[in-house]
């Protein structure tokens, strides 16, 4: 009975779009009945039911993380006339459309992260103005990708960096969120896309590696499931 049980939840789970999980994730974490003496029936009934368990704990990490809220905050730096004057010293005259000259992101405070504490992904953006055109709507959005299936996207967010002024300058800006307990371990990959206009003018890749424990010194420690 409980090997059917585990194959009834497994069914449901992979059923599901929303679990982004993969079946190396369920091979490596489901039943260790295998491991039990082959009369020890009371062992591998602990197993099926640690089993059960740990798929049910993934998949309610990783539809938390589809639910994720995901904050943002844009600061302007500097306005549009300063850096356009800074473009026009090294290229005499601006563009004929506004154009993105820099886009500089990082994640803070680092590429290694743990369940439960914040990870913010910051830009660095600058776009210069026009002589054609003066209107420049800067936004940029933040996708997270399934750590094995790389093309699965989980969770994506786009934001206008300057939807007040819709103007040029120097921005900063910023994503923020907080990975959910019981993610499995590995790396998530993180892309932000810059849009102008509404057309996506550069991107970058912003790859975090989820550990369940950093020891004091800031390295990473990667921890067996029981």
């Amino acid at each position: 009975m409980k090997s059917k049980a585990i194959i009834v939840l497994l069914s449901c789970l992979l059923a599901n779009p929303l679990q982004a999980f993969s079946l190396k994730d369920l091979k490596d974490n489901i039943d260790r009945s295998h491991k039990c003496n082959s009369s020890d029936q009371g062992c591998k009934n602990r197993e099926h039911l640690k089993a059960v368990a740990r798929v049910a704990a993934v998949a309610v990490a990783v539809t938390v993380l589809t639910k994720m809220i995901i904050k943002h905050r844009s600061e302007r730096i500097a306005k549009e006339g300063q850096v356009a004057e800074e473009y026009k010293a090294q290229n005499n005259n601006l563009p004929a459309e506004p154009m993105a000259t820099e886009y500089i992101t990082k994640t803070l405070p680092g590429n290694i992260v743990e369940p439960g504490k914040e990870v913010i992904i910051q830009s660095d953006i600058v776009v210069v103005p026009g002589t054609k055109q003066k209107t420049a709507l800067i936004e940029e959005r933040i996708a997270i990708y399934d750590n094995e299936d790389n093309s699965k996207e989980l969770k994506n967010f786009t934001k206008p960096v300057n939807a007040k002024t819709k103007r040029g300058g120097r921005y900063q800006n910023e994503f923020s969120f907080t990975l959910p307990e019981g993610l499995p371990q590995g790396v998530y990959p993180i892309k932000t896309e810059l849009l102008l206009n509404g057309k996506v003018v550069d991107s970058s890749n912003n790859d975090i590696q989820l550990v369940l424990q950093v020891n004091e010194f800031g390295a990473m420690q990667l921890l067996a499931m029981n």
